[in-house]
């Protein structure tokens, strides 16, 4: 399963919800969904700054 695929399962299981994803959580898929949001967020300044395509 790619790392895509296991955030959103993580996301489907939470009803796309910040609060009760970070209420009800286990430490392990908070991790994995906040690290794949800001992985998105420097891949996507990396483009807007020039740096990547």
């Amino acid at each position: 399963m790619t790392e895509k695929e296991q955030v959103k399962k993580i996301v489907d299981k939470y009803n796309m919800s910040m609060a009760d994803l970070s209420d009800n959580a286990t430490a392990k898929e908070f991790k994995t969904v906040m690290k794949y949001i800001a992985d998105q967020a420097n891949k996507r300044q990396r483009v807007v700054a020039g740096l990547e395509k």
